[in-house]
């Protein structure tokens, strides 16, 4: 491990990771807490999120505004999200702050108040956006797809449902924070102009009573549809495509990811030259990889006229196939290393970047990954490496599909999941 990376754990489970960044004026530190949709039950979907959405409205001895207060008045920035797995809690701001931060997280994270007053007002926020999400077609296929994609309730959208939102009370949020918020399989990551021995102490007097708990996640269960279309008089028709493949965790990552960066990434890559600018079948299409755990999966998404939905989709799935049979270019292959290492450059260039890297490479590998040891495996990529590894799994990729339009498209039957 590098000298400016630290890593500790304490007895209650509590792990506190740390990158030294002597040059920086700020400082950023990110909470990842094991209390994600996985841990939700399925009759109060959204519950995860709206517990975690709750803790920024009141903690400790702090009302709502308050404690709002209390970080502007330091010019702390503070976020809070929740995801499938975890939800995290952020804030960045100068240095000279990092300790008064800590204490306010700490109070967000472990003692929120939970209180009936701010649910009714959090409840119709969420609402209301639940309702805006259905007026937009991407975010109504987007959905559709991942209900059918994931197994259960990794498929579930965070935010819930009307139904399950109106009828969480605050007795709902209060036993499952009691339940599941806990230190063991919770991450801290800290960068920044920080003294490491004063940081580890704050930690422990914080977080070091925390009681650890033993709580249960939900069992996955695997959809067994494959195709999905929301019927639509939209002059535009949106696709959703997607395969299961290996995760980030795997020795294997980077040659898949390499091929998903030639697939797709930029005006030059394969999905944007042959879909867009070659035949002008759509005005938007992409491909990215995603982990979630031991969970990999691609996802391509495309735009495009209702005539021409039909030939696109054929046209994307021909590119994904072409990555196993027709050699990839020298000049590709060098374009990636460059796409790669620029976003590896661009995660040194700040707090936040450093602690949203550092916790993920824990929550991955049990261990801080190195700039260097990353940017040696990039360079160490060649075009055989990526042939080869879309070659030997040209056989077990299968699809599911999402479309909205007004008819749904067709994809072979020995290609659907």
């Amino acid at each position: 491990m590098d000298e400016k990376n630290r890593i500790y754990q304490f007895e209650n489970g509590l792990v506190l990771l740390y990158e030294e960044m002597n040059w920086s004026e700020s400082f950023a530190i990110g909470i990842s807490v094991p209390c994600g949709v996985i841990w939700e039950p399925s009759e109060l979907a959204g519950l995860a999120a709206m517990t975690c959405e709750m803790t920024n409205r009141g903690a400790g001895e702090y009302d709502n505004r308050s404690f709002l207060e209390e970080f502007e008045n330091i010019g702390v920035r503070s976020s809070e999200v929740t995801a499938k797995i975890y939800s995290h809690f952020g804030a960045r701001g100068l240095c000279d702050n990092w300790e008064r931060t800590l204490e306010l997280l700490a109070l967000q994270v472990c003692k929120p108040q939970l209180i009936e007053d701010e649910l009714a007002v959090c409840k119709q926020i969420c609402i209301q956006e639940i309702t805006a999400e259905n007026d937009n077609p991407d975010n109504k296929t987007n959905r559709a797809f991942y209900d059918i994609f994931l197994p259960n309730p990794l498929g579930r959208r965070t935010i819930g449902t009307v139904e399950s939102i109106e009828k969480m009370t605050v007795d709902d949020l209060r036993r499952f924070h009691q339940a599941v918020y806990r230190p063991n399989g919770t991450v801290i990551g800290v960068a920044g102009r920080v003294p490491w021995e004063k940081l580890r102490d704050k930690v422990d007097q914080l977080f070091g009573d925390w009681n650890v708990k033993d709580a249960r996640r939900a069992q996955l269960e695997e959809n067994k549809q494959s195709t999905v279309h929301i019927p639509s008089n939209n002059a535009q028709a949106t696709i959703k495509l997607g395969y299961r493949d290996i995760s980030s965790r795997m020795p294997d990552y980077l040659r898949s990811l390499g091929g998903i960066k030639v697939l797709s990434g930029g005006m030059s890559s394969r999905l944007f030259t042959e879909v867009r600018e070659k035949r002008g079948l759509c005005y938007s299409v992409d491909a990215s990889h995603y982990s979630i755990e031991d969970i990999g999966y691609v996802v391509c998404s495309c735009g495009t006229t209702v005539e021409r939905a039909q030939e696109s989709l054929d046209v994307i799935l021909a590119e994904i196939e072409r990555l196993g049979t027709d050699p990839i270019s020298q000049s590709e292959l060098e374009r990636v290393k460059i796409r790669l290492k620029s976003s590896l450059i661009m995660q040194r260039e700040s707090a936040s970047r450093r602690v949203g890297a550092i916790i993920g490479d824990w929550l991955d590998f049990r261990k801080i990954q190195q700039l260097d040891e990353l940017s040696g495996k990039i360079e160490s990529l060649t075009c055989e490496a990526i042939e080869s590894y879309y070659a030997e799994n040209s056989d077990t990729r299968k699809f599911r599909l999402a479309t909205l339009g007004p008819r749904p498209l067709v994809i072979p039957k020995d290609k659907l999941f």
